[in-house]
C-alpha cells in the first residue's frame, strides 16, 4: 500500500506539472518559465492566470505521496531510514536455509532459534516480525526423547502444535493461526561439532492455502533437552572389549561382515514418499511400530501410498506392503560404486 500511494502521488504531480506548463504557454514569459521550472510554486499563487485543474492534480498527488511516506515510516521504519540514506534498492534478505510458502505468501526464515520448548522461524526485523512459524513441543514432551519427529496426517498420539503468525502492514490486522492436526512434519536435530545443531525441516499443510516450508539450518546453541539426550545415550552405551592383537591379525572378514561394514543411512519416510525414484532398487531396512524388522529392496510406492519391499526367497519373490504410519524407522544402503 505505501508503495502504491507513493507511485500514484508522483505520477499525479508530474502529470499536473506538465499540464500547468502547457496551459501557461499564453502567459507572459516570466510566468511561463515559472510554470515550466517550478510548477509546485504556482500552488500558492492566486489570480496569476494559471489553470486550476492541473494545480488541483498536483495537490492530490502531493497528498498521496506524503500519505505513502507516512505509512512507510510506520509500517517499515528500517526501509524508511534506508530511503532517507539513499539506499533505493531493496536489500537482499539473508535466508537461514529454510524457505517456502506460508498460507500462500512467500516465506524466508531469517532467524531460527530454540525458545523454551519451541522451535521458532522468523522473517523480518526482530522488532517487527513479518511472518513466523513456531513448532511448539511443550504439549508432547515424549517427543523430546528422540532427536527426530516424523508425523503424517491422522497419526494418533500427542504431536507438536503449530503456530503461524503474519503481519501485513499498518492497514492490516495481524494474523494468528493454530494448527494441531492434519499436517505432515519431518523434523530432525543433528548435533554438530561444538555447540551447534543442524536442523532439517519439512512441513506441509495439505488443507491450508499453499503452506509448504522446508530446508536445513543451524542452531548456534544446543537445546538443553538435546544435550541431555546425547549425554544419556553416551552413558547408556555398552562397553565393547577390543580383541587381542593376534585375533585382529588372524581375523578375515566374511561376506556378511563386509556387508555389515557398508554404510546404512537413516532416511525419513516422508523423503521416501516424496521422491521414491531416488531410492528405487536400493536395499532398505525397515522397522515397524510393533518392533518387527524387515530387509529387502524397495520395489516402489503403490497407488494407495504404501511402501512395497521385495524379498527374494530362492527363485521366488515376496512383496511386503507397509502403511507409512506403521513405519518407525527406515535405513537405506546405496549400491556400491565399485
Amino acid at each position: 500500500m505505501p508503495a502504491l500511494l507513493i507511485i500514484s502521488g508522483i505520477f499525479l504531480v508530474v502529470l499536473g506539472w506538465i499540464w500547468v506548463a502547457v496551459a501557461a504557454r499564453h502567459l507572459p514569459i516570466g510566468r511561463l518559465l515559472l510554470a515550466v521550472l517550478a510548477a509546485p510554486v504556482t500552488l500558492i499563487m492566486r489570480g496569476r492566470g494559471y489553470a486550476r485543474l492541473p494545480r488541483l492534480a498536483m495537490i492530490v498527488g502531493l497528498l498521496l505521496f506524503l500519505g505513502g511516506i507516512a505509512l512507510l515510516q510506520e509500517d517499515q521504519p528500517e526501509r524508511f531510514r534506508q530511503l532517507l540514506n539513499g539506499e533505493w534498492a531493496e536489500p537482499l534478505r539473508a535466508s537461514s536455509g529454510v524457505e517456502g510458502t506460508l498460507l500462500g505468501q512467500p516465506f524466508t526464515a531469517e532467524r531460527v532459534f530454540w525458545r523454551g520448548s519451541e522451535l521458532v522461524f522468523e522473517e523480518g526485523a526482530p522488532q517487527r516480525v513479518r511472518r513466523a512459524l513456531v513448532i511448539r513441543l511443550g504439549g508432547a514432551p515424549a517427543l523430546l526423547q528422540s532427536p527426530s519427529v516424523e508425523r503424517l496426517p491422522g497419526d494418533p498420539g500427542a504431536w507438536p502444535e503449530l503456530l503461524l503468525q503474519w503481519h501485513t502492514g499498518a492497514l492490516g490486522e495481524p494474523g494468528l493461526l493454530r494448527v494441531t492436526d492434519d499436517y505432515t512434519l519431518s523434523l530432525a536435530f543433528i548435533p554438530q561439532p561444538g555447540e551447534s545443531v543442524l536442523v532439517r525441516l519439512r512441513l506441509h499443510l495439505p488443507t491450508r492455502p499453499a503452506t509448504l516450508v522446508s530446508g536445513e539450518t543451524i542452531l548456534e546453541v544446543t537445546p538443553a533437552w538435546l544435550a541431555d539426550l546425547a549425554r544419556s545415550e553416551i552413558t547408556s552405551a555398552p562397553a565393547v572389549a577390543a580383541p587381542s592383537p593376534p585375533e585382529l591379525a588372524n581375523e578375515q572378514p566374511t561376506e556378511n561382515q563386509s556387508q555389515a561394514a557398508s554404510r546404512w543411512q537413516d532416511v525419513s519416510v516422508l523423503a521416501l514418499l516424496d521422491e521414491p525414484v531416488l531410492f528405487a532398487g536400493q536395499q532398505l531396512r525397515l522397522t515397524t511400530q510393533a518392533g518387527r524388522h524387515y530387509e529387502g529392496r524397495l520395489k516402489g510406492i503403490s497407488d494407495d501410498r504404501r511402501i512395497v519391499l521385495a524379498q527374494s526367497s530362492g527363485a521366488n519373490q515376496m512383496d511386503f506392503h507397509f502403511q507409512p504410519a506403521d513405519v518407525a524407522a527406515l535405513q537405506v544402503r546405496y549400491r556400491s560404486s565399485q
